[in-house]
């Protein structure tokens, strides 16, 4: 079973190349990029050290509302591993989660995850990002 998201990655890296963004992301510990195209929910790229966060964000009565919100563990091996999701209506999905010193994996979630992430970057992509 494949348990990362290559499709995530590779439009996500094409979108920083694009932008011309993608050396800061790769150097830079940490690293936040908002990119807004008509018609669209603007795209938040976010690293904080091995966690990458993939948001679209809309605005309701003032407050931003991620829809979704994908986090992601960038491995030893650079591929995207899925750690999380949350979605327009509040729930929040955990595929991977440390407790009490152990590291467990969902793999329904992970599973659920990695589609979403597979939809989302042909999306992404066709969209023009």
């Amino acid at each position: 079973m494949k348990i990362f998201s290559k499709e995530m990655k590779s439009v996500i890296t094409r979108i920083l190349k694009k932008h011309k963004q993608l050396e800061k992301f790769n150097t830079q510990a940490d690293f936040h990029l908002r990119i807004e195209m008509e018609n669209f929910l603007p795209l938040v790229i976010e690293k904080h050290q091995q966690q990458i966060t993939i948001t679209h964000y809309r605005n309701e009565n003032g407050d931003l509302i991620a829809d979704p919100d994908m986090e992601f563990l960038a491995g030893p091996d650079t591929e995207w591993y899925p750690v999380a999701l949350q979605i327009w209506n509040g729930s929040y999905h955990r595929a991977r989660f440390s407790e009490n010193g152990k590291d467990y994996v969902n793999l329904r979630q992970v599973r659920e995850q990695l589609s979403l992430a597979k939809m989302w970057a042909k999306n992404l992509k066709d969209q023009g990002w």
